[in-house]
């Protein structure tokens, strides 16, 4: 009962911040943030949404899982930090090819009012969804791994303890690519909404040429795997690590999804805070 009671009072909170920062978007001058940002205002915006991005549930549940199991068998701490920024890596690859292919899309339509609100909808109604984690976990429409992935993603993660026993270096290496691959396109509902939104922001930036694209979305990425290389490194070194829980899941879901409702309320009453410049 305490902790639901905690859970409503953060929503109420949440509302409150929601409908002033509504209030406050409308009337915020679209060229505050340059004034206050110059130049860096971009990247300190992709550092932050990409680092919240980062703290992905569905990544890190995974992660951790594989990680405990390879401390269960082998204490080897070359062979942790081989899977773990094996994993890590494919995982950065993924996801800059998925927001490449978005941003494409994006670059090509142009950023018209119907995409704009279409990205807003997006954004909200994805946080809405990851919100309601906080309450209903994994019950109803949900933005988590499908129940029907789960199941083979746990044995393909089981199926590494003899490799990582008994396989060569290499062999733990192919099998940590697979694992990646198949856990990025599994958990691809879990992970869609701030890479779309973020693809979406970006093509509507005026750079003269599409190698600037290219740098944020490699930044974007690199920043994302973060809070990995920062799992990776606790369980190399310390040989101990839990795996990620339910409540911590859920707290997660309900910041991103806040995050994700504030951006589409931008998107909505005043995007040139976001795409100006």
């Amino acid at each position: 009962m305490e902790e639901q009671t905690k859970n409503w009072l953060i929503v109420g909170i949440s509302l409150f911040a929601i409908i002033g920062f509504f209030f406050l978007a409308q009337n915020i001058p679209t060229d505050t943030l340059e004034k206050l940002g110059g130049s860096l205002s971009l990247p300190v915006f992709t550092f932050i949404i990409a680092l919240v991005d980062g703290f992905n549930p569905c990544t890190l549940f995974i992660l951790t899982m594989l990680l405990g199991l390879m401390i269960s068998v082998s204490h080897s701490r070359k062979k942790i930090f081989t899977v773990g920024f094996t994993f890590a890596i494919v995982v950065m690859i993924f996801y800059f090819l998925f927001m490449l292919a978005w941003l494409n899309i994006f670059k090509f339509i142009g950023f018209i009012n119907p995409l704009r609100y279409a990205i807003a909808a997006l954004a909200i109604g994805a946080g809405l969804i990851n919100c309601k984690e906080l309450f209903l976990f994994r019950k109803g429409f949900t933005l988590m791994i499908a129940e029907k992935h789960k199941a083979p993603l746990i044995r393909k993660i089981q199926a590494m303890k003899d490799i990582i026993m008994r396989g060569s270096m290499p062999a733990i290496i192919l099998a940590s690519i697979v694992l990646a691959v198949f856990s990025s396109l599994v958990e691809l509902p879990c992970t869609a909404g701030f890479p779309i939104i973020y693809a979406g922001i970006l093509a509507a930036k005026g750079f003269g040429s599409g190698f600037m694209h290219i740098l944020f979305l490699l930044f974007y990425t690199f920043v994302y795997i973060l809070p990995l290389t920062t799992v990776i490194i606790l369980f190399g070194f310390t040989f101990k690590g839990r795996q990620i829980s339910k409540h911590q899941m859920q707290i997660i879901k309900y910041v991103g999804g806040f995050i994700m409702i504030l951006l589409g309320i931008v998107l909505f009453v005043n995007p040139g805070l976001l795409v100006a410049g």
